[in-house]
């Protein structure tokens, strides 16, 4: 299997840096950098509106050896500005006769403490891979995706340690060329902490964004009733 050069992340959140897609995205790209590959990252959302963004997307990507696509689940599928992109891609790739072979992993992650709401988006990001030509070296899908904040794994500590563990392992096998080892995948989508604590965590964010939007007394409110 042909060793890759270089990898390109594309983070699909609205969030861009503050994300956790990108949080997840770098721990991914920092260990590939290690082993040798040149790491180039664009953001979706400031390619897609405008017509030169998204030739400079399509450039990007054709300069690729690996494309790694991180993005949050929405609502058990991708963002609109994902789908978006995927289009594009897929529009140009139709449209040669002799497309480049290129890796494509994704990194999914979810609000839910579950990683299997993840399922259906990696399905239809393999269909993608397929349908395009793309070889598919797998997705490292997780729950809990709100604990990151937009912070670095290793601000996280020791909580996030299987992750990190997972990413490296993923990092030596696509850096090879191979696809992503199930002891990563595995790894990647353990639950990093108990449920009942993530959720008094995402209960108390609810409570500081409503309190700072002068909502605190309308959190509960149920208007289509």
């Amino acid at each position: 299997m042909k060793k890759y050069e270089n990898a390109l992340l594309l983070v699909g959140s609205p969030k861009g840096s503050l994300s956790s897609s990108v949080s997840l995205g770098n721990s991914l790209t920092l260990s590939l950098e290690e082993l040798g590959l040149s790491i180039d990252t664009e953001y979706l959302y400031k390619l897609v509106k405008k017509e030169d963004g998204q030739k400079k997307l399509i450039s990007k990507v054709e300069d690729a050896d690996l494309i790694i696509l991180a993005f949050p689940l929405y609502i058990d599928c991708l963002p609109a500005g994902v789908i978006k992109a995927l289009e594009l891609i897929a529009i140009y790739r139709q449209s040669m006769s002799n497309p480049k072979k290129q890796g494509f992993v994704v990194i999914i992650n979810c609000g839910f403490p579950e990683t299997q709401h993840n399922n259906v988006a990696v399905s239809i990001c393999k269909i993608f891979a397929r349908e395009v030509g793309y070889e598919w070296k797998g997705a490292l899908a997780l729950g809990m995706g709100g604990a990151f904040g937009g912070k670095s794994l290793e601000e996280r500590g020791g909580m996030v340690r299987n992750v990190i563990k997972g990413f490296d392992i993923a990092a030596q096998a696509l850096s090879e060329g191979e696809k992503i080892p199930e002891e990563a995948i595995e790894l990647v989508g353990k639950k990093f902490m108990p449920i009942t604590l993530y959720t008094k965590m995402g209960n108390l964010g609810w409570n500081i964004q409503a309190k700072k939007f002068g909502a605190r007394k309308k959190i509960r409110d149920q208007p289509y009733l």
